[in-house]
């Protein structure tokens, strides 16, 4: 980046909708060395441009997400970073110039404990609030997923997640299912985190060759799948009390949105 086309102006970041893309844009902001203040953060391009400001393309650079990383990790702990890294994974306009400025404040030494409870200034709030708000996305997913069995026995399932948490889910389920073969798709952003048994698990865009490849796959299930889907389905009608039924109420527990993907709601 150019430090002599500063001249007084503020400096806009226009950065890739990414964990990568933010991180790096963060890194370039400390490197400016100018004031925080003239510095804005921005997701993707907007139609409307700032008067006398300059605005810089970041594209995500592997080192520098790195050495982000190291410094979030050692100042503010691990709970805090993965609040800021879920925070970026809402959809959000502002959300990286809220983590930005959040980081400032941590970074500047003025408050001790953890950054995210000083909730009287206004990015760490709003830091916070976007946070929470992946926080309950992937809680419901964890609680909602429904894998199912391919012909091949890979375990399959459907997302459609507000807020881009594929890799946190992931992580989850790899967890408790080491030793199997699943796929996870995420059909808002179209792409796959895909597990081998006993192995790391890697993300893969739908829109690559391979990607088409796994789609088709995906497509047929076992013989033993469509029968215990079936069955579930009509434990689920058989267990129902007609009389107390309350809609209401199972809306506040279960939202419509998870609801597509989940094999007791669909037909057959």
């Amino acid at each position: 980046m150019n430090k002599e086309t500063d001249c007084g102006q503020n400096q806009i970041l226009v950065c890739e909708d990414s964990l990568e893309g933010i991180f790096t844009g963060i890194y370039e902001a400390y490197a400016l060395r100018i004031p925080h203040d003239r510095i804005f953060l921005q997701v993707g391009h907007e139609g409307n441009l700032r008067l006398f400001a300059v605005y810089t393309e970041i594209r995500p650079d592997t080192e520098k997400v790195q050495k982000v990383m190291r410094t979030l990790r050692s100042r503010f702990g691990e709970k805090d970073y993965a609040s800021l890294c879920m925070a970026l994974t809402t959809s959000d306009r502002n959300k990286a110039q809220a983590v930005y400025k959040t980081i400032v404040w941590g970074l500047s030494g003025r408050y001790k404990g953890s950054i995210l409870n000083h909730l009287i200034d206004d990015n760490v709030r709003r830091t916070m609030e976007l946070a929470r708000e992946a926080g309950n996305e992937l809680h419901h997913y964890r609680e909602f997923l429904r894998f199912q069995e391919l012909e091949n026995g890979i375990l399959h399932a459907v997302t459609a997640p507000q807020c881009d948490i594929l890799p946190m889910l992931t992580t989850h389920f790899a967890d408790r299912l080491p030793m199997e073969n699943f796929i996870i798709y995420d059909e808002v952003r179209d792409y796959y985190a895909v597990h081998p048994a006993g192995r790391e698990w890697f993300l893969m865009s739908g829109s690559t060759k391979e990607g088409t490849e796994v789609k088709q796959v995906c497509k047929a299930e076992s013989e033993a799948e469509q029968y215990y889907q079936e069955l579930f389905r009509h434990f689920c009608h058989t267990i129902s009390i007609e009389e107390r039924k309350n809609l209401n109420l199972q809306r506040n527990m279960l939202a419509l949105r998870f609801r597509p993907n989940m094999v007791e709601f669909t037909q057959k």
